[in-house]
């Protein structure tokens, strides 16, 4: 299990994320440690940093898009670039649907002051082409 620096903030944003999806009428598939959702299982590491599989925070299903929805929570307390992180972004931009072949989308909510910190990391840590496949959430709730 991944060592949390903050798990109430962490949790808080995971459901931010969830009600986002919710609105968007994402169908959730899981959700990690929230109530009436199933546990998200691991996705395949197909030779990514520390070569874990590594279970998203919330794991969901765009119908209209056809596509494969990931949702990852992070603080901004020193959890945006550790081996875990990195291996994480890796992992989920792998996936694609079986049916469309789409890209997964992978959603990712920080608190609002970490945005630029985060947007600066993840320009550098990701190739370009996986770029447009990532949409970076402003927490509403956490601002830092």
């Amino acid at each position: 299990m991944h060592f949390r620096a903050d798990p109430e903030k962490h949790a808080a944003l995971i459901k931010e994320l969830l009600d986002i999806f919710n609105e968007r009428d994402f169908q959730i598939l899981g959700a990690d440690s929230i109530e009436d959702h199933p546990g998200v299982h691991p996705l395949r590491n197909d030779g990514y940093g520390d070569q874990e599989d590594k279970a998203p925070d919330i794991y969901a299903y765009d119908a209209r898009r056809h596509c494969t929805i990931i949702g990852e929570a992070k603080t901004g307390n020193r959890d945006f670039e550790t081996d875990h992180a990195l291996t994480q972004y890796n992992v989920f931009l792998d996936q694609f649907d079986k049916t469309s072949g789409l890209q997964a989308d992978l959603y990712i909510i920080v608190p609002a002051s970490k945005v630029p910190e985060f947007n600066s990391l993840i320009t550098h840590y990701i190739h370009p082409d996986y770029l447009e496949s990532i949409v970076v959430v402003s927490s509403k709730t956490l601002q830092d």
